[in-house]
């Protein structure tokens, strides 16, 4: 493949993307968009070049894949007609054989990492250890030499090898797939991390339960998952809450026993510690992380079942306040209808417990129902549906307590009718 080596050296990415969203120097930024143009004409030579080929060695296939793959994420340095060009390229290799996916881990992923290997973990087995490897202060050694950072395009390999290894193939790459991995989600970088939260979203979509039980990684996942919660005030804050809650919770689904107690207690922690404890607490005033952890909040909820009864009176009143206009309330519309959206699934979920909160429920629910009645036909497009919704909580609170149709419903459609009918009517009815 002596022909395509000089295009694969060109595809190696410059070290300067990894500050791309912070460089200000125009002069870099200049050099970096030609680099990225030029990348795209060499792909296109690579792939014609590839054509030409009736056969590649393993060695071969792993130099084409190790200088592809990056170009088929979500990276700086690619563009979209670069992303398809990168797509077709890697079409052949869909199914890799375990033997391509551990030369491209152990010949091209582990060396980026070597010199910073996770403090927890054992990197030759991928197991976990009793304590961190380099005593109290491990953890903050194995922040200095991150080399692999400035190998932009390594993490998009790791996620390709993942994506693309079968179940039974985990066994044998565990210890080449872990160590990074786990670098990733552990790291203090919030972008960083967010990578980290995606490639063990990949990964619990296929690893075997018990290995990651017997290795002790379920343990650590889980924990390194949660410290997710506590990363607020950034701007990836809202994807990583978006990333970090159902990956958190189909590890807990994956390696817990249905209704055992460290289910429901590792649930707790999600709830109880991540989101109200975590990002209801310290990210108060960030609309965009409250919206996150609220539209996910369904999420954690159908999971934990009944037992999300033991945070009503947290969850309640935090979702009703998003609903009443006041001056210390800057929910935008969007926020009401993701606080009114989960308010259905609790109630729902909850309604044993409901006959407690049903006025609170249902006086924030009526307050924001008239505002919306109040802006006629200059409402915004969204407020139809923030209508709907509130006529779902409606009905589903008259399900969870049938006496609210007698009582509180029957009262207020006596005393406005034509400003609660179209609100009530249909919980009535039914």
């Amino acid at each position: 493949m002596d022909d395509s080596a000089p295009l694969l050296r060109q595809l190696n990415i410059p070290s300067d993307f990894r500050h791309y969203s912070s460089i200000t120097e125009s002069h870099i930024i200049i050099r970096l968009e030609e680099w990225r143009r030029q990348a795209h004409a060499v792909l296109a030579q690579l792939h014609e070049q590839l054509k030409q080929r009736v056969s590649l060695s393993r060695s071969e296939e792993a130099s084409v894949i190790a200088a592809v793959a990056p170009f088929e994420g979500e990276g700086p340095w690619t563009l979209e007609t670069t992303r398809a060009q990168a797509q077709e390229i890697l079409r052949p290799y869909s199914e890799p054989e375990i033997g391509l996916l551990e030369e491209l881990l152990k010949q091209r992923v582990k060396p980026a990492f070597q010199s910073t290997p996770h403090p927890m973990l054992n990197t030759s087995t991928g197991r976990t250890l009793p304590r961190a490897a380099g005593g109290p202060d491990a953890v903050l050694d194995h922040f200095d030499g991150q080399t692999w950072k400035d190998r932009p395009g390594t993490v998009d390999l790791l996620t390709w090898c993942i994506r693309h290894c079968e179940s039974v193939a985990y066994e044998k790459l565990w210890h080449l797939l872990i160590p990074p991995m786990m670098t990733l989600l552990d790291d203090y970088e919030t972008s960083y991390r967010l990578r980290g939260v995606h490639v063990v979203s990949d990964i619990i979509q296929r690893v075997p339960a018990d290995l990651l039980r017997r290795t002790g990684v379920d343990g650590l996942l889980f924990s390194s998952l949660k410290k997710s919660f506590a990363f607020l005030q950034n701007p990836e804050t809202p994807e990583l809450i978006r990333a970090a809650v159902p990956a958190t919770v189909s590890l807990v689904l994956l390696t817990t026993p249905p209704s055992s107690a460290r289910r429901f207690d590792q649930l707790c922690e999600i709830l109880g510690d991540g989101i109200i404890g975590s990002v209801w607490l310290y990210a108060i005033y960030e609309q965009n992380a409250i919206e996150a952890s609220i539209d996910l909040l369904s999420c954690i909820v159908h999971a934990l079942g009944i037992g999300t009864a033991r945070y009503l009176k947290a969850i309640v009143p935090q979702l009703v306040f998003l609903l009443v206009p006041a001056p210390e309330n800057s929910a935008n519309l969007q926020l009401q209808l993701s606080s009114l959206r989960a308010l259905a699934e609790v109630v729902r979920t909850c309604a044993p417990r409901m006959h407690k909160w049903k006025g609170q429920i249902l006086e924030g629910i009526l307050k924001r129902w008239v505002v919306a009645v109040d802006k006629g036909s200059d409402e915004d497009p969204v407020t139809g549906t923030l209508k709907d919704a509130a006529k779902d909580v409606c009905d589903a609170l008259a399900i969870a307590c049938p006496s609210v149709i007698k009582l509180e419903y029957a009262q207020l459609l006596q005393v406005d009718r034509q400003m609660f009918g179209s609100l009530l009517e249909t919980s009535v009815k039914t």
